[in-house]
């Protein structure tokens, strides 16, 4: 389990955060639950965390100070921020800082269970990066990360097979999975611990297609396995793909298919009523 710690300086907030959610369902264990930026500071420097989640206001801090203070302490641990404000000048300090996500208040539970879905699957990735990365000597973990937890190394890193074969499987078996949410060169990037450029260049290297290129193949040939049962909406197959307008859908599909979806779903309805025959 990945370990959470909970701020927030109302206590019976603090317990609600607690007991509320099935932390340990989710793949989190709560390690602490402190009711001051101070607090929690104090034990950052004894312990380490994965994810913080806190309220934006603290006593006289707010929990966009404490991210910037724990960031300091541990450059790769994940804040989660609990805001009753949706003030543009917030959220823009909290991208600024790399917040992770920013739930406004009421939080749902459904709200809260899909970030730390995202969160796990996040954390699931650096371990597995981790855990291979140990396996190779310094020399070829430098050949392979541009970045690696916050450090420069090679600039013109050449893989090892192996390493490559792990990393694309990696990204193919993510896109797969997450095929329908907001996923960007930049994202994955970020995601393996690489600079976007190197990631751009490394994926076309090895696969011999634009990242953004494969992305789309894959959300139109999950597009096109959709299409084919009649009980699917054009617009929840939008949704599922991971497009949220229907004209940059149709657009993309045509391209890829030369016809729009309804008339690609008409003729495999056709041709299947004539196999039935």
């Amino acid at each position: 389990m990945y370990s959470l710690a909970l701020i927030d300086d109302e206590a019976y907030i603090l317990e609600m955060l607690h007991d509320v959610f099935p932390w340990a369902q989710m793949g989190f264990r709560v390690v602490a639950c402190c009711s001051s930026a101070q607090e929690m500071l104090e034990y950052l420097k004894e312990h380490s965390v994965d994810v913080i989640l806190t309220d934006i206001i603290l006593g006289g801090e707010t929990g966009l100070d404490l991210s910037d203070a724990a960031r300091k302490l541990h450059p790769n641990i994940i804040i989660v921020i609990l805001s009753a404000h949706s003030e543009f000048e917030y959220a823009r300090t909290a991208m600024r800082l790399n917040v992770f996500d920013y739930l406004l208040k009421p939080i749902t539970h459904e709200g809260v269970t899909n970030c730390f879905a995202a969160i796990k699957d996040k954390l699931d990735i650096i371990h597995k990066l981790d855990i291979h990365a140990n396996r190779e000597s310094q020399a070829e973990l430098q050949a392979c990360f541009p970045y690696s937890r916050g450090r420069l190394l090679d600039k013109n890193p050449i893989a090892t097979n192996e390493d490559t074969n792990y990393r694309i499987n990696l990204i193919k078996s993510y896109i797969d999975k997450h095929v329908g949410e907001a996923i960007s060169l930049e994202s994955m990037a970020d995601l393996l611990a690489m600079n976007p450029t190197y990631f751009s260049r490394f994926f076309k290297r090895h696969e011999g297609i634009q990242f953004s290129d494969y992305l789309v193949r894959r959300r139109m040939e999950k597009a096109i396995e959709l299409l084919a049962d009649p009980h699917n909406k054009i617009f929840e197959i939008c949704a599922k793909v991971g497009y949220y307008g229907k004209q940059s859908f149709y657009k993309q599909f045509r391209k890829a298919t030369g016809r729009t979806p309804i008339q690609y779903r008409d003729e495999v309805l056709q041709i299947r009523d004539y196999d039935d025959e």
